[in-house]
């Protein structure tokens, strides 16, 4: 049971790391600040704890379920670009969602 938490946190984290990353490369003119800002560093750091995460996920997980598991990181993107990025939800992404929803139901049958 720990090792599918922690697979979820996985999938959770790496999600808002990719948000924040989104929110840091607006940050600045130079590439420098691109790259060193707080929710560039913070999305770093989730990124690198989710790694972590994703390792002692895989002890207790089939590796085919583990990946099948974490495709679920783009449905979370999705909804956090939605809510926190304000950006448009589009039928193209709602039917990809759906195709990788299905596809993870139609895995694990």
């Amino acid at each position: 049971m720990i090792y599918f938490a922690l697979a979820f946190l996985s999938i959770i984290l790496i999600g808002v790391s990719q948000i924040l990353l989104k929110i840091g490369s607006g940050n600045g003119r130079s590439m420098l600040r691109m790259y060193v800002n707080l929710p560039t560093m913070t999305g770093y750091m989730l990124s690198f704890i989710e790694t972590i995460c994703s390792i002692y996920a895989m002890r207790g997980i089939e590796l085919k379920l583990f990946y099948a598991l974490a495709s679920l990181c783009y449905v979370v993107v999705l909804i956090l670009s939605v809510f926190v990025l304000k950006e448009k939800l589009s039928r193209p992404k709602l039917f990809a969602v759906g195709l990788i929803v299905a596809g993870l139901v139609i895995f694990n049958l």
